[in-house]
């Protein structure tokens, strides 16, 4: 169970950059907070991780484009627009005077914070927190750099 923990929180974050150009390009799921919570605090359904990230992929994604537009100072839609236009949320947050790795550092912490009350809620060790936080920082740095269309570049389609 606590690896399905540490798992969902950080395939979260990757899944997120996976698909960040369907969210920039105008999802718009409800409840976005609570579902981003429970990424660490709630076992995967029957159907495994897959199936929970494949269900809450909108809430998610929904959730680190309006911590990114917040933390550059635009609304989510003027993101998703320059995301659209080919530009990466790195170059829109320089554009807007705004360093990147601020937009990283919020994601950080807002995966940290989860991280945490998984420990408080006595769903991780201390130890899994620390494996798990040594990767997110990693993670959130390829995604403010990826530009749209990078996944699919990648695999050569």
């Amino acid at each position: 169970m606590k690896n399905k923990i540490i798992a969902s929180g950080l395939a979260g974050l990757a899944l997120f950059g996976g698909t960040i150009a369907f969210a920039l390009s105008g999802s718009s799921p409800a409840s976005a907070t609570s579902t981003a919570q429970s990424a660490l605090t709630q076992d995967a359904p029957a159907s495994g991780l897959r199936g929970w990230l494949h269900q809450h992929r909108k809430e998610i994604r929904k959730e680190a484009v309006e911590s990114a537009a917040k933390t550059i100072g635009i609304p989510a839609d003027e993101l998703r627009a320059d995301f659209k236009a080919g530009q990466s949320v790195a170059e829109v947050a320089t554009a807007k005077g705004v360093d990147p790795q601020t937009v990283v550092d919020t994601w950080v912490k807002g995966a940290d914070a989860r991280i945490d009350q998984a420990v408080t809620d006595g769903k991780l060790t201390q130890e899994q927190a620390d494996k798990a936080k040594a990767k997110v920082p990693t993670i959130a740095t390829k995604l403010v750099n990826r530009h749209k269309g990078d996944q699919r570049a990648a695999k050569g389609n």
